[in-house]
């Protein structure tokens, strides 16, 4: 392995913290402290979006085939903590990476609001009669939002733009973090939250902002 691809899972805490933010001055600082309100502002649009009437239905018969898995609820509801704490993590030790991820999830969730706007989508969920635990965390989420905003799924544009830079990050963690992730995005049309193309979608615009963004950024 080259000495530029093991510096990132080399470093101790002492220098990763001097490439946090506690040592960004100047405009470094000052974008990396707007992108928190600007993150926070563009997850609230979401709620305005979410409502029909829908323009697509993007169900197939392997969808239709696909059972309800209850304890997937776990993963789903998993985004937000898991979001949250990436981000603190970059933020504070790997600062570059963090405005990175940051740029890329608020250049998604726009792509993302444009598709609900102008082509919006719709999800048939089934009826949830289990009695157990898990299954009372489907109808908790399904409960709390409406059956739209489904293509592209932000579940997985989120979650895989996490993983995508945890792995730039460290791939000690970016192992474990994209194992997680892999579970998210199944959890999306195991809860039936989602249907197959729009976790196909979520991974195309993760994967394809993820790398106009890092390349623009390790640029300049």
């Amino acid at each position: 392995m080259s000495q530029a691809a093991a510096a990132p899972t080399s470093a101790g805490p002492g220098t990763q913290l001097r490439r946090g933010i506690l040592a960004e001055r100047g405009w470094g600082l000052i974008l990396s402290l707007v992108l928190i309100p600007a993150i926070l502002g563009t997850n609230l649009i979401y709620d305005s979006l979410n409502h029909g009437p829908n323009r697509v239905f993007l169900e197939t018969p392997l969808d239709r085939a696909l059972p309800v898995v209850p304890i997937f609820a776990i993963p789903y509801v998993s985004l937000i903590p898991y979001i949250g704490v990436s981000l603190l993590v970059f933020l504070f030790f790997r600062v570059r990476i963090y405005r990175s991820a940051a740029l890329t999830m608020i250049i998604a969730w726009f792509i993302s609001y444009a598709f609900y706007f102008f082509l919006q989508s719709y999800i048939a969920r089934p009826q949830i009669t289990g009695t157990d635990p898990f299954s009372g965390m489907i109808r908790s989420v399904y409960a709390s939002d409406q059956p739209y905003n489904d293509f592209p799924s932000l579940h997985t544009s989120l979650s895989t733009i996490i993983a995508i830079h945890w792995w730039r990050f460290d791939r000690r963690i970016g192992i474990p973090a994209a194992i997680w992730t892999a579970l998210i995005v199944a959890s999306t049309v195991l809860v039936k939250q989602h249907y197959l193309a729009d976790v196909a979608g979520g991974l195309v615009l993760a994967s394809v902002t993820s790398f106009l963004v890092m390349r623009t950024t390790r640029a300049r």
